[in-house]
């Protein structure tokens, strides 16, 4: 039975072969509060006094500055709880919700589908002779699915596919679709174009999923954005890769991926259903 990976390291002891050694340090946590408190100037002021390399990039850092938020209001038993703590900057303590979690109220087929050894195909783009091409192959597990479709993008604007799922809704196959809570609107400027309101589509569920939260020891934090890329097929088939669901995808980059039968498609399904039990509804 296939697992999610855990941990690579095999206890603390470094004279074991598979022993690790930490590469968590507190310079780059105090980096990132200097960025984020101060500036970008006081950002490399800190790494050359604690004589730390730049171990941002760029982009990461743009990233960073342009995605930070405010402090929330918080409960008086968690400021008890950060007044108690030491307020090192590695450690902060998550805002659990009072809701529930979503359910795939639209239905999903039974584990017995698992049964199978694991059988990988792997895809190229372009593709190669003889072979489909990554969204042929994304096509034609839509098509031929007869349960549900479970789709994981972080960018999702290809009207080919968005036909093909509306489509397999009409014959009443349960869609539920994730996407990058950051890149979402482009999905919704989509529906607005191809004057698609789903609302009137019954078996189509659509819902957001946001990367993980950066805390700062002031309590300013930034998200990350969700950048899994896969598609489920009745629990029987995966195709996952770095292939996003655009244009740009199928005509002009390169880019890979893998359709999984057997075992390892549980693997997806777990992975699934957490992304979905943290997901938001779109608005």
């Amino acid at each position: 039975m296939a697992h999610r990976s855990q941990c690579s390291s095999a206890g603390d002891n470094p004279l074991d072969p598979n022993y690790l050694p930490p590469h968590y340090r507190e310079e780059y946590r105090l980096a990132i509060d200097a960025l984020i408190e101060e500036d970008l100037e006081s950002y490399y002021r800190f790494l050359q006094k604690a004589d730390v390399v730049d171990f941002l990039s760029s982009p990461e850092i743009q990233y960073i500055q342009e995605s930070v938020q405010l402090p929330q209001e918080i409960s008086n038993e968690q400021r008890y709880l950060e007044d108690s703590g030491d307020g090192s900057s590695d450690t902060y303590w998550p805002i659990h919700s009072d809701l529930d979690a979503p359910g795939l109220d639209l239905g999903w087929p039974q584990m017995h589908s698992f049964i199978g050894p694991t059988e990988i195909t792997t895809l190229v783009n372009p593709p190669e002779p003889n072979m489909p091409s990554i969204k042929e192959q994304a096509r034609r597990l839509i098509k031929n699915a007869q349960q549900v479709i479970a789709i994981v993008m972080d960018m999702f604007t290809d009207v080919d596919i968005l036909y093909d799922i509306l489509t397999a809704a009409m014959r009443n196959v349960a869609v539920y679709i994730l996407l990058d809570e950051q890149n979402v609107h482009h999905f919704v400027n989509m529906l607005s174009n191809c004057r698609v309101n789903l609302q009137g589509i019954q078996f189509v569920r659509v819902r957001t999923v946001s990367g993980i939260t950066y805390h700062c020891r002031s309590g300013k934090s930034f998200k990350g954005q969700m950048m899994d890329r896969f598609l489920l097929t009745d629990c029987r088939a995966v195709l996952s890769g770095n292939y996003s669901f655009m244009w740009s995808f199928e005509k002009i980059h390169r880019c890979m991926a893998h359709l999984f039968l057997g075992q390892l498609v549980s693997t997806f399904d777990e992975e699934f259903r957490i992304l979905f039990a943290q997901s938001e509804p779109l608005i």
